[in-house]
């Protein structure tokens, strides 16, 4: 097949999925990705792997969506469609090289960053809600998923932060190494009693400002759909919580007020444990840190990858910030009635 072009996506969706569209190439780190619009007004997105995807992490992310569908339809992730012969993953030669090749549904929106920024505080504050309760739907949805890929090691495992620590020496600045380095090592140590102690799970494990989808049809701002499953691996239950308020306390002056409403939201869908609700902070604290000491080895590795960078000051000062929070503060309206 010839190389990457619209033509050959819509050649490649005619013939596998029998359908007649118009290709346009999307935006993306290191796939091939064309949103596709049909003649009755449908939209799809055909993602075509790198060649360097494995077959098992691309089949992991499938059976995560197809599971959440059945199990979660109301959270709106993207929906796998077969192709005409029923396989929802397969390889084709393109340009010389074997790509995966799936289909999914397009999701329309605005990415969570898009739509922050004009809201007034009522709505802005019922997002906060709608994210938790995306998120508890999100984590409870894949509660006894289990996928033999999901035990990878992934850089974004917050149980493999102790293998970010040596990019330490690469922050330049004392003040924030200093910060950076307490935190992570303080979290480190606490990893071996977790790993015995807290619920562990199949997560999405990355449901940042630009993978959560705000509904543009709703009178009510609301999250319609959490998107990109690459992420996905087995770690600690509250991570996803924790994630998820990490990146939305970046946008608020209050931000300690928007991981309580986030986390009010998640608790209506998922329950927490006592002494995971305790770890909250920490875990918070360790995604900034992982956050940013793996922005440290893509500038090291990779300097001209501006992606890497993205929400890097946000992330500086909200550590900075959230390092003078006592570490209950965040979760002491939920304690009294955790669900141990």
């Amino acid at each position: 097949m010839d190389a990457l072009t619209q033509a050959t996506a819509e050649a490649i969706v005619l013939r596998h999925w029998g359908l007649r569209a118009a290709a346009h190439a999307l935006p993306s780190h290191s796939d091939h990705n064309f949103l596709l619009r049909c003649g009755d007004g449908s939209r799809y997105v055909l993602k075509i792997a790198n060649a360097s995807w494995a077959r098992e992490e691309l089949d992991l992310e499938n059976q995560a969506m197809l599971a959440l569908a059945e199990r979660e339809p109301a959270l709106g992730c993207p929906r796998v469609h077969p192709a005409c012969d029923g396989a929802h993953l397969f390889a084709l030669q393109i340009a010389g090289e074997t790509r995966l090749v799936r289909l999914l549904d397009f999701v329309p929106g605005l990415t969570y960053a898009e739509a922050i920024g004009g809201l007034a505080a009522a709505p802005r504050a019922a997002l906060h809600g709608s994210l938790g309760r995306a998120v508890g739907r999100l984590t409870r949805g894949l509660a006894d998923f289990h996928h033999p890929a999901a035990a990878r090691e992934h850089d974004w495992n917050l149980m493999r932060l102790p293998q970010a620590l040596d990019e330490l020496e690469q922050l330049a600045d004392a003040d924030l190494r200093a910060r950076v380095r307490l935190h992570a090592e303080a979290f480190c140590a606490k990893l071996p009693a977790w790993r015995q102690s807290l619920p562990i799970q199949v997560l999405h494990n990355d449901a940042n400002d630009g993978n959560v989808i705000v509904a543009i049809d709703a009178e009510v701002p609301r999250v319609g759909a959490i998107i990109d499953f690459g992420d996905t691996c087995t770690s600690f239950r509250v991570s996803d919580l924790a994630i998820a308020c990490t990146y939305a306390m970046q946008y608020e002056d209050d931000a300690v007020s928007c991981a309580q409403r986030i986390s009010a939201g998640y608790l209506a869908e998922q329950p927490l444990l006592r002494r995971e609700l305790e770890s909250l902070h920490a875990f918070i604290l360790a995604r900034l840190c992982q956050s940013i000491l793996l922005a440290a080895r893509a500038a090291r590795e990779q300097p001209d990858n501006d992606f890497a960078f993205i929400s890097q000051d946000g992330m500086r000062r909200l550590l900075r910030m959230l390092s003078r929070v006592e570490a209950r503060t965040l979760v002491e309206p939920f304690l009294e009635s955790s669900h141990d």
